[in-house]
């Protein structure tokens, strides 16, 4: 396995853990990308066209600066509209966005509570000695990563890449 598929074995699992602790387990499965092409946003969430596979991705530039626990922030927002669309609500930042964050221990300016299912999230990360934001830099690294994230998503995550045909 290259260093790239390694790291984004990283950030599946964080993704995973998140999705068991905070929702357990119950988000389908959604593609994980890097862009350089996010600027000024940490992160986003799309839905391909024709109600396809779901995507986040993170800013590659942002990843730079990020330490683990804001990595995990970022990718529970995102996860948070996932879960929006999962239900079949609109997605966006209304009330029901804002109601999960604060039942996740997401509160702006505020440090998260070690009792929310995100304060146990990071400590398992920590006991696990995972390292998200690290993960991160290494896939933004790799010029070919873009293949690779699709690759390792149908591969690993989802089955057959039918751009591959199979």
């Amino acid at each position: 396995m290259s260093e790239t598929e390694c790291s984004l074995a990283v950030l599946y699992d964080s993704m995973r853990t998140m999705n068991r602790i905070c929702w357990q387990g119950s988000l389908p499965p959604c593609m994980l990308r890097m862009s350089f092409r996010l600027s000024p946003r940490t992160g986003a969430y799309a839905q391909d066209r024709g109600g396809g596979d779901f995507r986040i991705v993170f800013n590659a530039v942002h990843a730079r600066y990020q330490d683990d626990s804001v990595f995990l922030q970022i990718m529970a927002h995102e996860m948070i509209h996932l879960w929006q669309y999962s239900l079949g609500r609109k997605g966006g930042h209304g009330r029901d966005f804002c109601n999960e964050q604060i039942r996740l221990g997401l509160i702006q300016g505020r440090e998260i509570p070690q009792d929310s299912p995100m304060g146990y999230v990071l400590f398992l990360h920590r006991l696990k000695e995972l390292h998200p934001a690290e993960a991160a830099r290494k896939i933004a690294a790799d010029p070919a990563h873009g293949r690779t994230e699709i690759n390792y998503f149908y591969r690993v995550c989802k089955g057959p890449n039918p751009f591959r045909g199979g």
